[in-house]
This record gives structure tokens, sequence and C-alpha cells, in this order.
């Protein structure tokens, strides 16, 4: 089923309905017009304060676990250098969307974020250069191999990604 393409300022229902049980703040991948973004919701203060020109830094990282593949996004914005505003998000590429959204990253020079408040209200778009295009490809390749040598009945990718979540910090 084609996705309809959407305003930046209003949320697909599946997506607002997900996010509004979510933290304060969240982070994930989305398909849309300007290809695949970021949807962050965070508190209107912190999306005010990443408003002007800053630094933003993001990783790609694969975490090898029995369970499943796990690949891991950070976006670390240096609007406060000595607080930053740090996201993460996971892609499972046994989800075919998932790791379809993930794989267009590799085609894209520009990585948008679409800023939401805590109500869902779009407050802000930014972009940052995507350096990252080759080391996507090499991740995904490397996910779909892990991938195969996991039979189906010990895949778990809610338990790896608790793993990684526990192994790792923003």
């Amino acid at each position: 089923m084609p996705r309809q393409e959407r305003e930046p300022s209003r949320l697909p229902k599946e997506l607002a309905d997900f996010l509004k049980n979510q933290p304060p703040y969240a982070c994930v991948t989305e398909r849309t017009n300007l290809g695949t973004v970021l949807v962050i919701k965070a508190p209107n203060r912190d999306i005010q304060s990443a408003r002007s020109r800053v630094p933003i830094h993001v990783e790609h990282q694969l975490f090898d676990h029995p369970s499943a593949p796990v690949i891991r996004m950070t976006i670390t914005i240096y609007d406060q250098p000595k607080q930053p505003l740090a996201m993460e998000t996971f892609i499972n590429v046994e989800d075919e969307r998932q790791r379809a959204d993930y794989a267009a990253l590799a085609k894209q020079r520009t990585l948008h974020m679409l800023f939401y408040d805590e109500t869902l209200n779009y407050r802000l778009t930014k972009g940052v250069g995507n350096g990252a295009r080759n080391k996507i490809v090499h991740i995904l390749t490397q996910a779909h191999q892990l991938l195969s040598d996991i039979p189906k009945s010990r895949f778990d990718f809610d338990r790896a990604k608790a793993e990684v979540m526990r192994r790792t910090r923003l």
C-alpha cells in the first residue's frame, strides 16, 4: 500500500498515535516526500533552543546480538554544549518498512529532522549533511548477514534492542 505524502505539520495518524504514548523525548524514522526523515518529539523549550545554527552529530552503529542485529542511530544536537539534546532510534532489519526507510538514507545527501512538541504540534525542520551513505550500505549488508544466521525461533528484536539500550549511553 503506497504511503501518502503529507505536509511536515501533519503526522500520519498511526505515527501520531504511537508518539502520543512515548516519553517526552522520542525519535523515529519515517518516509516522506523529503526522503527518510527523523521525526523527533521533544519539549518545545528544547526545540526552541535548537532553532539556531548549531552543530549536529549523527552516528550509525550495528550491534551483533544473538537474538537480532540492532542498528542504532544517535543524533546529538549541541544547542547547549554542556547539555546537548541527544536522541536515539533503532532499526529492525527484519521489518521490511524499517529496513527500506533506513536503506533510503544511503541515497540522500541530507538527513532532515522534523521536530514536534509534546502535544505533537510541528515546530521545526532542520537538515544535516548525510556523510554516512557508504556506512549505511555497509551496515545494512552486515545486518542482513547477521540476520540470516539467526534461526526464526530465536529472533527477538525487542530483547536485543533492550540489551543494547542497557549497554549504551546517550
